[in-house]
C-alpha cells in the first residue's frame, strides 16, 4: 500500500512538472500583466505628475504586482510583472520572490514601478537578477512609505502604489527577479 501511494505521488509530481500553458493561456496572462502595468502607471502618475517626466526620460521600466506578509523575524512575498525596453519595445515577463529577515508585522499588496536610466540596469532586469537590500517600509490602506539601500542608486527610481493592507517593517531582504519562461515566446 505504501509503495502504491508513493508511486502515485511521484506520478502526480511528474505530471504537474510537465504542464505547460497553451498559447491562449499565455496570451491572456500577458494581456493581464500589460493591463496591470498600464493601470499602475496611470495611478502613480495621478499621485505624482513627476512620474510621467521620469518615464519620458527613461530607457525602460518594470512594473510588478506584489504581495508581502511579515511576521516577527521573517517575511516573504512574491509577485509577477512586465519589463519594457523602450528602445526595442520588447516586453519580458517575470516573477519576483522576496525573503525578509528583521523586525515587523503585517501584510500588504502593492504595485512597484522601477524606472530605469542605465543600460546596465536594463540588461540586469531583462535577464533576471538578485537584489540585496536593507530598508524600512510602512503602509496602511493605500498610503505607503518606503526607504531602502536601493534609493542610493541614481540609475533607476522606484515608485510604490499601495493596494491595501497594513505593515511596518525594518529588514534586510533578498529579492529574486526571474524571467518567466512560460510567458516568453518559445
Amino acid at each position: 500500500m505504501e509503495k502504491t501511494l508513493a508511486l502515485l505521488i511521484c506520478m502526480l509530481f511528474v505530471i504537474a512538472g510537465c504542464s505547460t500553458m497553451t498559447v491562449t493561456e499565455r496570451d491572456q496572462k500577458r494581456s493581464e500583466l500589460d493591463a496591470m502595468a498600464e493601470t499602475a502607471i496611470a495611478g502613480l502618475i495621478e499621485q505624482d505628475a513627476n512620474v510621467k517626466t521620469e518615464m519620458d526620460k527613461s530607457i525602460g521600466y518594470a512594473v510588478a504586482n506584489m504581495k508581502l506578509v511579515k511576521v516577527p523575524l521573517v517575511g516573504a512575498g512574491g509577485g509577477e510583472g512586465v519589463f519594457v525596453d523602450k528602445k526595442t519595445n520588447q516586453r519580458t515577463y517575470f516573477t519576483v520572490k522576496r525573503l525578509d529577515i528583521g523586525g515587523g508585522w503585517g501584510g500588504r499588496s502593492f504595485k512597484l514601478l522601477i524606472v530605469v536610466y542605465s543600460q546596465e540596469i536594463l540588461d540586469r532586469l531583462g535577464s533576471g537578477t538578485w537584489v540585496f537590500q536593507a530598508g524600512a517600509e510602512a503602509s496602511v490602506g493605500k498610503a505607503a512609505a518606503e526607504g531602502s539601500t536601493s534609493a542610493l542608486k541614481k540609475d533607476f527610481n522606484v515608485y510604490v502604489l499601495s493596494d491595501g493592507g497594513a505593515s511596518a517593517t525594518v529588514t534586510v531582504r533578498v529579492i529574486r527577479i526571474k524571467v518567466n519562461s512560460k510567458l516568453e515566446n518559445n
